[in-house]
Formats: structure tokens, sequence, C-alpha cells
């Protein structure tokens, strides 16, 4: 390995280019060739194959490579790997040959690198600077080059080459303070730095750090202006507002390119409990905005010309799954499946697909269920393999658990998944759901209230809804359930599980003409994959608390008259 200590006092004439394998790295184009043909990286990819490159044969750190190719934007690690996903497809290094990930520490880049002779100059100015490659067992001389490449690079090639700004990249501009008492305006600074410090949680937000956006404060620019001048896509505007006591609180995201508005919300809380209610409110916007920009993003389309990507597909699929009705498989979800024929490390996709195969399977509507189990553990053994600290992997880890019947296992993953994030409401949900196939209904109100407090207007509320019904129905409080269970209906209509529920009930509280017509929809259902009762397989029936539900459950359906086999 290569001490970066050494001193090499002579150091040889700078190269445009740098070759490894059948690769070549023209820092003068700020472009990767393979026998004479350009293959598309985006600027951010590029920057860290260089910086790898410059620093071949010695470990960097996953700090210091997020701080050299994203200075003074706050990002996650998730950012990093999509990166190194994207510059191994495009070498072709799925066995790890060229850059070798060190778990939990960082990346060593291992070819062999072979020095050519100068090439024809170029002349791309970056910031007034020429950009060369000194041998890269210089110290100084790879230092000057991340130097000039982190202070230019990604400015020039968005100029020359009229790139925009990175997907689900966003800045929180200073909340305003509508009050008269200037004494009081602390608190607009407080909240909307709280929220950058949130969103910096959510994967694959690019953030502008609070130290960037406060120097905005009072600035009077267009959206489009500042969308530009950042390099951002989305803006985060907000307003404090203090009345008789009460602080009103709003927020707004818009589209930088058009000033549109694409979402807003609105706070209330007493002043005295705002330190109390700080972050609920923080939570309750990030949890909000995540699924908003992901649901926008995933919906404009692609440039003309381009071709959808690994992870246009999968943010297209995580989309669906924002809107999702039934829990069973749906076109949409071919999505990811796509995105992973591309690529197969991306972080999104593997995710949500292992995501989608647990919960089809614990909600009693998968078509093989040992193979969906099978699957989707592969899927997250793979992610958290990429990003062990991801809590969208843990979270989706606690959901085949549950699918797989290792309950207790699962509850950890998902108190993994909530310590990582405690803005992301489905981790609520998973353990409200864990905790009632434990025969635990009281926990799993708690946990189901929790959830909702911080997102009630959940883009998966009627996951929420369907298992508040379920645990009044374990309690055996049948009316209560039934209230739930209809509200969770009108949510999500085609959602064959929500159905099941409805249809028991209604057979169990005697309202036995709606119940055949609710069971007869049920059968109806293109999503329904469990027609008959001996099927319906919930869980082991070793838990005498959920071992009675499921008795009176199964009652219910074939009270309403689903057959037996």
């Amino acid at each position: 390995m290569i001490d970066d200590r050494q001193q090499h006092p002579t150091p040889q004439k700078p190269a445009d280019q740098v070759r490894f394998a059948e690769f070549t790295v023209d820092v003068a184009r700020a472009g990767l060739y393979r026998a004479g043909s350009e293959i598309a990286l985006r600027p951010k990819s590029f920057a860290l194959l260089l910086y790898l490159v410059t620093h071949a044969g010695r470990l960097v750190s996953k700090d210091e490579l997020l701080t050299a190719v994203w200075p003074h934007v706050v990002v996650t690690e998730d950012s990093l790997t999509r990166c190194i996903s994207e510059i191994r497809a495009a070498l072709g290094d799925r066995e790890q040959t060229l850059i070798k990930t060190v778990n939990r520490r960082g990346y060593l880049f291992s070819a062999p690198l072979l020095m050519p002779k100068q090439a024809a100059p170029h002349d791309p100015v970056l910031l007034g600077a020429r950009l060369r490659v000194w041998p890269l067992r210089s110290q100084a001389a790879a230092a000057a080059v991340v130097m000039l490449l982190c202070a230019g690079l990604v400015a020039w090639w968005a100029g020359e080459r009229g790139l925009v700004a990175p997907r689900l990249s966003i800045v929180v501009l200073p909340f305003v303070h509508l009050g008269t008492d200037a004494s009081q305006a602390y608190l607009a600074d407080v909240i909307s730095d709280d929220l950058t410090t949130a969103l910096s949680r959510l994967r694959g937000v690019l953030l502008i750090a609070s130290g960037s956006s406060v120097t905005l404060k009072g600035t009077e620019a267009s959206p489009q202006d500042l969308g530009a001048r950042l390099g951002v896509r989305y803006l985060v505007l907000g307003t404090v507002l203090p009345v008789d006591g009460r602080l009103h609180i709003g927020a707004r995201l818009v589209d930088t390119r058009n000033a549109a508005l694409l979402w807003s919300d609105q706070f209330d809380t007493p002043r005295h409990q705002l330190l109390q209610a700080r972050d609920e409110i923080v939570v309750r916007l990030a949890s909000s905005l995540n699924a908003e920009l992901v649901r926008v993003d995933s919906q404009r389309p692609p440039l003309a010309g381009s071709r959808l990507d690994a992870e246009d597909l999968a943010m297209q699929c995580d989309a669906a799954w924002f809107h999702l009705g039934p829990l069973a498989a749906l076109p949409s979800f071919d999505r990811c499946e796509q995105a992973l024929r591309l690529d197969p490390d991306n972080l999104r996709a593997l995710v949500r697909l292992a995501t989608v195969l647990g919960n089809r399977v614990s909600r009693v509507q998968s078509p093989d269920p040992p193979a969906d189990i099978t699957r989707a553990q592969a899927l997250v053994a793979r992610a958290l393999a990429l990003a062990p600290d991801d809590y969208g992997a843990h979270c989706a880890k606690a959901v085949a658990l549950e699918g797989a019947r290792r309950l207790h296992e699962a509850i950890a993953a998902g108190e993994r998944c909530l310590a990582l994030n405690p803005s992301n409401a489905a981790a609520y949900r998973i353990l409200a759901t864990l905790h009632f196939f434990l025969g635990r209904p009281d926990k799993t109100l708690e946990y189901l209230d929790l959830g909702l407090r911080i997102s009630p207007v959940d883009v998966q509320l009627q996951a929420f809804l369907l298992f508040k019904g379920w645990a009044h129905l374990m309690k055996q409080d049948d009316e209560e359930a039934l209230l739930w269970l209809r509200r969770a209906g009108a949510a999500s209509p085609e959602n064959p599980t929500i159905q099941a529920g409805l249809v028991a009930t209604l057979a169990l509280t005697n309202r036995n003409a709606e119940a055949h017509a609710a069971l007869a929809r049920y059968l109806a259902m293109k999503a329904t994959r469990t027609r008959t009762i001996a099927q319906w397989h919930h869980r082991p029936d070793d838990n005498p608390t959920f071992r009675q539900f499921d008795e009176r459950f199964k009652s219910g359906l074939r009270k309403a008259g689903m057959a037996e086999r």
C-alpha cells in the first residue's frame, strides 16, 4: 500500500490522462473513456472516481470522500453509495476488483495505474485554472488536483453541458419571523435549522447546509435565481407568527425551475410548549417532505433523448409505494426489478422491493411466500452490506423478518430503524404491526398513535387505520374495530387485506348481508391471492392472545361464506 506521507521531491511532468485496465480518465475533458468511447458518468460520480484515482493504493475513508466531493453541503452516505455503484457499473467492476469496499471504513482504488505520455492540451478552464494531474504519488500534486476539482469541476460541467441540478436537491431557507417582537425571531432560526438537520437523515437528499442557507436570510431573489445560485431543485420556505400566546408555523415546498408550489402545511402550538412541540413539527415536516420530494421528482419526464437510469426507475417504484392501494404486487413495482437489472447495488430499489415482498407475505397475499421471503432477505442483506446504517434498510429487514415469523428479531430491526431516523413514520407502523402479531393490542395502538402524531396524513394512512381496526378486534371491541376498518377501506378501496378485515368484522357484528356483499367484492379484487380459510395463515398460534384473535377472525370469514379449502 502506498504511504501518503512519503516524500517525492522530483515529481514527473503533469499528465492530462491516467489509464488503468482498459480505461482512461481524461482530466482535461472531465470524462471516462474505454477504447476511445466516452462512458457517461454524472459529475459527482466522475469527481469521486477522480479522487479515488488520485489516491490510488490508499484506503480513503467515507468522511474524507464526503468532505472532498460534497464540500459545504450535508449529504448522507447514500449519495456516496450511489456514486460508487454508478462508477462500478461503468467499469464493469461487479466483483470489486478495481474499487474495493473496506467494511465500515471506506474504499480503496487498487487497480495499477499506467501514466501515458502527456496528451495535447484541451484548455478547459476551471475558475481560471487549468486542471492537470501530477503523478499520483505526489501528495502535494494530488491535493492540488482535489482542490481544483472541488472548487470548479461541477460548476464548469454544469455550465458547459447544460446539466440541471441533482434530483432531490434542496435548501431550507431561513424561516421568516412575522411577529413584531424581534426578541422572538430566534424561534424561526431554530425551526429552520432543525428541519435541515432532520432532512439530512433522509435517503437520497442532497441538502445545502445551514451554514450556507443562513447567509440568504433577507435575500430578495426569485426561486429560479436561488435554484441556479445554489444548484438545487427545491426550496423549503416557512413563516413563524406569534399570536396570543400561540405560534402559527407554515412551510411550503417550491420548485426552483418554475416557482410552482408543490406542497404546504400549517402547524399551531402554544408558545410555552414550543420546545416540546418543536421536534414533532420538524419530524412531521421532514416526513411529509421526503414523500413529496420523491413523488414529485419521480413524475418528471426524462430529458429529451435520454433513457431512464436505475435511479429514475427506483424512484418511480418508490413513488408507487407512496400511493399504494393493495399490498400485493402491482405492475409499477416492475420498475424496481428494472432498476436492479441496470444497477444491482441501487439502494432505493433494494429496500423498496424487499419491503413489498415482505409485506405481501405478512398480509397473506403472496403467490409464493417462501420464495418472496427468501428474495426479500437476500435484498436486505445486499442493502445492509452497501449501507450498514441506512434506516430504510433496517426497516426493510424488520418487514422481511416479520414475513419469516421471526418477530422478536424484527422488533430489534424496527427499533434500529427508528433510532436512525425518528422522522420515519413507517418505523412506528412496522413496530405496531409486530406487536400486534405478538398479541399486544395496547402496544400496537400506542405505536400507531405515535406514528400518526408525526405524520397525520401519512402516505400509508390505510395501513395505520387497518391495524387500528385489527387491534380493537383483538381486544374484542368489534364496533370500534369496524369503525376503523371502514375508514381504512375508504382510504384504500382496492386493498384486499383491509377488505378481508371488513368481511370478518361485519359478520362478527351480525351485519350478514353486508358481510356477504363484502366477501364477493374481496374475491373479485384482482390483487386478492388468498381465497380460502385454509390459505389464511397469519402467524404461528403459540401466542394465546393472537390465537384467539385468529380464530375469531376466521370464524367471521366462515360466517360470511368463505370456503374452507
